[in-house]
């Protein structure tokens, strides 16, 4: 692997001083000066290597973004069967950004995407892969026959998706445990594809105790 520029060093450390403000103070106190504090920069200085403070929020984001998708990723592991691949992606979609900040900072800049197209380009990828990975496992549990899905897989893919995001929320606000979150997530991949609910936590509840940081 290239060794990075002393310039793309930097610029990491500006984005990593922008998700260290984000995830502590949130969003708003993530101004352009507080970013440069926490970096040990002045605002200026800060400028010549991003063009504005929405660029510096989205290399933020897109980082948050990477690093939870290279979870996902290790999670889906094509040498596992289709029904413990899907609990181990269940498991890491629900929890593996809540080991740090990672989900935190995504829901920190979530509506941004609204207003910003960069921010809105990375979200959406992050659903593609999401929906992807699920898609993958739903066809390959097709073709072994552990999956008897109820719905077209890319409707149910983008179901999960949806529902893991909206629940991680409850979580961050505190009104939901991870148990929980999991527990319904399973419930509802295991209607949508005939599995067994029982199952499918057995080895949800085998994967979080052999991967206790998830």
């Amino acid at each position: 692997m290239a060794e990075l520029s002393k310039r793309e060093v930097r610029r990491r450390g500006i984005a990593a001083a922008a998700q260290a403000v984000a995830a502590r103070d949130g969003a708003e106190a993530a101004t352009l000066r507080a970013i440069a504090a926490e970096a040990g920069m002045a605002p200026n200085a800060v400028l010549y290597y991003y063009g504005s403070l929405a660029e510096i929020t989205a290399a933020a984001v897109e980082a948050s973004s990477a690093r939870f998708l290279a979870r996902l990723a290790e999670a889906a592991d094509p040498a596992m069967s289709p029904t413990v691949r899907l609990a181990a992606v269940i498991s890491a979609g629900t929890t593996a950004g809540l080991e740090d900040d990672t989900f935190r900072i995504l829901y920190e800049y979530w509506t941004h995407s609204i207003r910003d197209a960069e921010h809105r380009r990375i979200q959406a990828e992050l659903i593609r892969t999401q929906q992807a990975t699920y898609e993958k496992i739903i066809a390959d549990g097709l073709q072994t026959g552990e999956f008897l899905p109820v719905l077209e897989p890319a409707m149910i893919a983008r179901t999960l998706v949806a529902q893991e995001d909206g629940l991680v929320m409850d979580v961050l606000a505190g009104t939901a445990s991870s148990e929980d979150v999991l527990d319904l997530v399973a419930s509802l991949a295991s209607a949508l594809l005939g599995l067994s609910r029982d199952t499918l936590l057995d080895h949800i509840g085998s994967l979080t105790l052999s991967h206790p940081g998830q």
